[in-house]
This record gives C-alpha cells, sequence and structure tokens, in this order.
C-alpha cells in the first residue's frame, strides 16, 4: 500500500514518514520509504528511492536556467517521467511511505499530478495541517474545506490529519460560525466531520495508531472511516 504525505511546508511530512514508518516496522511490516523532494538536504530517514539519485533543485536550476520555484514547478515534471519506475517500485509491498515537497500547490494544482503516477494501485493520500495554522473557528472552516478540495482534486482516499498535535490542550470541534457564509458552510462540514474523524498525530508517536487503523479501514468495505 502506497501511502502519499502532502501538506504545506512545516506540517511534518519528513519527520510523519520517518517515525511513522518506524510504527509500521515494530508492527511487523515491511517499509519501504520513498522521496520525491529533490530540495531536501538533510532527511532523517534513508530512502530506498530517492528522486534526488536522479536530480536535485540546484542541479534544474543551473540546467534550465530557473528560479527556485521554477525549477520545483519543472521538478513535477521530471518525476512525473520517472512514473514507470516508480510505480515498478511501489508495486506489490506492504507499506511504502512516499514523502513529497513542502510547496502543496505543486501536489495539488500543477497539471501533472504526481497522485496519478499512484493510479490503479491501493494508495492513500494523507493531509497534514499542522496545529499552529488554526488559530480560528475560520481556520478550521478553511482546512476542511481544503482538504475536500485535495480529495475532489487527487481523486484518490485521503485521511485528514492534524500534526503536531502535542502542541494542542485540546482537540477542535467544528462550531457555527454568525456570518452568512460561514452558517451556509456548516452543514456541508458537519456531514464531512459526521463521515470520518480526525486524527491528531505528532512525532512522538501520538495518534499512530488510530492514523493505522484509518489507513486499514479505506480497502475494508466494513470501514467508513468513522
Amino acid at each position: 500500500m502506497n501511502l502519499l504525505f502532502i501538506g504545506p511546508a512545516g506540517s511534518g511530512k519528513t519527520t510523519l514518514v520517518w517515525k511513522f514508518g518506524n510504527y509500521l516496522e515494530k508492527q511487523g511490516y515491511e517499509v519501504f520509504r520513498m522521496n520525491l523532494d529533490c530540495a531536501a538536504e538533510n532527511l532523517p530517514y534513508k530512502p530506498e528511492w530517492d528522486i534526488r539519485k536522479y536530480f536535485t533543485l540546484s542541479e534544474i536550476m543551473k540546467k534550465y536556467h530557473l528560479g527556485p520555484n521554477g525549477a520545483l514547478m519543472k521538478s513535477v515534471e521530471l518525476i512525473y517521467r520517472k512514473k514507470g519506475e516508480i510505480r515498478r517500485f511501489c508495486r506489490n509491498k506492504e507499506f511504502v511511505l512516499i514523502d513529497t515537497p513542502g510547496q502543496l500547490e505543486l501536489m495539488i494544482f500543477h497539471p501533472k499530478k504526481i497522485s496519478e503516477i499512484l493510479k490503479g494501485q491501493r494508495s492513500v493520500t494523507i493531509f497534514l495541517m499542522p496545529s499552529d495554522l488554526i488559530k480560528t473557528e475560520r481556520d478550521y472552516y478553511f482546512l476542511r474545506f481544503l482538504d475536500l478540495s485535495i480529495k475532489y482534486r487527487l481523486q484518490m482516499p485521503c485521511i485528514y490529519a492534524i500534526s503536531k498535535a502535542d502542541l494542542i490542550k485540546k482537540r477542535f470541534k467544528l462550531r457555527k460560525v454568525s456570518d452568512d457564509l460561514s452558517s451556509s458552510l456548516y452543514g456541508i462540514l458537519k456531514t464531512i466531520e459526521d463521515s470520518q474523524r480526525l486524527v491528531y498525530v505528532s512525532r512522538y508517536g501520538k495518534g499512530f495508531y488510530d492514523l493505522y487503523s484509518l489507513i486499514r479501514e479505506v480497502f475494508c468495505v466494513c470501514g467508513d472511516l468513522s
């Protein structure tokens, strides 16, 4: 099964690929890690498949005479050219944890979606949103709709996880907001909340069992992620 970790810069993707992979290994699973971030300089884990073997961000900048942002956009195109090799690597493995670039827009706005490389294989997107970005009810509304948009855009099962859970004292709850727009959106969000529970995770292992359980339920006909 492929686990595609996405989220904004600083959401903890690399750390979770490292730590959650260790957790799965302790449960007796064979775990492989894949790094698709050509801009990564230091990783806390050793990936079995690393895009930096083929190119790095600085190499793209020099070769194509691009700035950092343009080079990142180009990197997605270059990754896509490796789709055959990526698919072969991911095939018939218990777990492949895939680390992705920090820029979320590369995953959801680029015309060549990395998620399409995994089409036809058992794959789940894990969308990480750091708890320190949620300060108000409107922040929570926005991030939940971003989660919904990502599911619609990527067209693959998606689990929503709030990272850095060790930094919060209580869990977030959907509450009504008085303005007209928020009130009209509340019903949609309430339906989402009722059908899929949130997972709270941290680098210290909090929520790993819950995340593992949801991943198993994605391909279980009896599970509804609630």
